[in-house]
């Protein structure tokens, strides 16, 4: 499985990262900051998840999610973020799941054993 994490906040991306490699055999071929560095990508790249904050630059997550959501070979989404508010619009577009921060290393874990 390949997936791409999308996180502003390096210490955060950083931590994830961590949690993905130390915890699933899923591969991470990308890491960004910028919704429209992601809507470039994952335009010319096949990927099967996606971590997603939602506060990035560009083009905010939400927006991002729809896009992708439209995709005739859709990735699953998981939304890593700091805003709750934003949960029900998430499994509108059927986000995988949606973790709030500041996560826990046995949620992720949990989250990562469901995907694979």
């Amino acid at each position: 499985m390949k997936a791409i994490v999308v996180e502003d906040e390096f210490l955060a991306r950083q931590e994830l990262e961590y949690y993905i490699q130390t915890h699933s055999n899923i591969e991470i071929t990308g890491s960004f900051e910028d919704g429209l560095d992601v809507l470039r990508y994952v335009q010319n790249h096949e990927i099967d998840a996606i971590f997603l904050d939602i506060n990035i630059p560009s083009l905010d997550g939400v927006l991002l999610a729809h896009n992708i959501s439209k995709f005739s070979r859709k990735p699953y989404i998981i939304f890593i973020t700091a805003y709750k508010e934003h949960a029900a619009e998430a499994f509108e577009i059927e986000a995988f799941d949606y973790i709030l921060k500041p996560y826990s290393e046995s949620r992720i874990t949990s989250m990562l054993h469901k995907l694979e």
